[in-house]
């Protein structure tokens, strides 16, 4: 297991009991307690934790934005299927990333493997943050309001800002993913944000974790046929995902 996915559970560990022990987190991720103790020590450093003897307690005046630890869950097939989704770039296209995990895990694998040459629009600030150091990109951010839980820009003034542009692939995150519903957000005006660049893009993908299929969030922002490819991974919900292949275009990683 990669230390980043060992640190990303230990994480929601904290979230839900506030405390953890060396002892019991070595014997869960059959690691060293000096494995264990330089976690910890990287979580102390990130200000989310205070160490004590056995282990460390989650920090009382810690308020953590929810993508933060979105962002840590399932990180190994979010990585995987980010990767993939660069077989989809080439040198010369413009593309938007729309905010979310897994779209944030596709710019981080731009700048790991070096893609050159290519104009991103995003409304997700963190997204903007991962690409802002890469010259070799143009990187164009939307406007709008923030929404602080997600670190994404929408409204009336993010939607008049990607109508602008004409862009070669769209790639979007979803909450969830159903024959029923299509693709879903949490948000209405996130779902907006999401239309405008499907109509803006000659190509859209959804780029999502197995653990969204079968699942509905509050608002629909396309049907299942609206896109012309989906990439995921088998890891979870292999039976849904297998019934919509009739539906739309599913690459599995």
């Amino acid at each position: 297991m990669l230390a980043a996915t060992r640190r990303g559970k230990i994480k929601e560990i904290l979230m839900k009991k506030k405390s953890v022990k060396v002892s019991e987190l070595c014997e869960m991720f059959q690691v060293s307690d000096e494995t264990i103790r330089r976690d910890l020590e990287e979580l102390e450093k990130e200000g989310l934790i205070e160490r004590n003897y056995g282990g460390g307690v989650l920090k009382k005046n810690v308020i953590v934005p929810p993508l933060l630890f979105r962002m840590e869950e399932n990180i190994e097939e979010k990585e995987k299927i980010a990767n993939k989704a660069l077989d989809e770039i080439k040198e010369g296209m413009s593309i938007f990333l729309d905010a979310g995990s897994t779209t944030y895990q596709v710019a981080r694998a731009i700048n790991f493997k070096g893609i050159k040459n290519i104009t991103v629009i995003t409304n997700g600030l963190n997204i903007a943050a991962e690409l802002a150091s890469n010259t070799d990109i143009s990187l164009l951010v939307t406007g709008g309001n923030l929404k602080n839980v997600n670190y994404s820009l929408v409204g009336p003034d993010t939607v008049e800002y990607v109508r602008r542009y004409n862009v070669d692939t769209a790639f979007l995150a979803a909450a969830g993913v159903s024959a029923e519903k299509g693709f879903t957000t949490s948000d209405i005006f996130e779902a907006e944000v999401k239309r405008s660049m499907l109509s803006s893009a000659k190509t859209a993908i959804v780029v999502v974790d197995s653990s969204k299929f079968g699942k509905d969030a509050m608002v629909s922002f396309c049907n299942i046929k609206d896109v012309d490819k989906v990439i995921t991974s088998g890891d979870q919900n292999l039976d849904v995902i297998e019934d919509l292949k009739s539906y739309v275009n599913i690459v599995l990683v």
